[in-house]
């Protein structure tokens, strides 16, 4: 076997690091223009998420002002909505209102 110099050590050494380093800049680079390519499609699937959980809510408060019941399933879907509407989505606006408005009283 041959003996490895201390230079030859060190040669192989920075080519690793260099190699490994390489990689990283190269799967960052990938990751932002993936990230890149898919942000129109996270927002496209943000706002019609947005636009389900309004006609939802709409559908559903106008069917309250109207005095159709619910059962208690029916009930809890409307608030895990709501929920999601107002936390996730960060939606305020006429729904939030009207819903203040009509469930307040049916609590």
């Amino acid at each position: 076997m041959e003996n490895i110099t201390l230079n030859e050590l060190s040669n192989l050494l920075i080519f690793i690091i260099t190699f490994i380093s390489s990689i990283g800049t190269l799967l960052i680079g990938i990751k932002t223009i993936f990230n890149k390519q898919l942000k129109p499609l996270e927002e496209s699937i943000e706002n019609l998420d947005r636009n389900q959980c309004k006609n939802y809510l709409v559908r559903f408060l106008a069917d309250i002002e109207r005095g159709e019941n619910f059962d208690d399933v029916e009930i809890k879907r409307a608030y895990d909505v709501y929920d999601h509407y107002v936390k996730d989505l960060k939606g305020n606006s006429y729904i939030h209102d009207k819903w203040e408005k009509l469930m307040r009283g049916s609590d």
